[in-house]
């Protein structure tokens, strides 16, 4: 195995074109994760309703057995 030469810091436009991947990577990570935490508070919310429409509907034969 070769050594490769230690790298020195990037500068210029290679530093600023590698910060601008730097950021649209921590914002993929970041839509990744919020896109996440929707789809569980979507999921949440329709299993939510659907309890309430059962509890509603049981309420209703309920009333009808009187």
């Amino acid at each position: 195995m070769k050594k490769q030469p230690p790298t020195e810091p990037l500068r210029g436009q290679a530093a600023y074109r590698a910060h601008l991947r730097e950021v649209a990577r921590s914002n993929d990570v970041a839509q990744a994760a919020a896109m996440h935490r929707r789809t569980a508070k979507e999921a949440r919310a329709v299993d939510e309703a659907a309890a309430r429409s059962r509890h509603e509907m049981s309420e209703l034969r309920r009333q009808e057995d009187r």
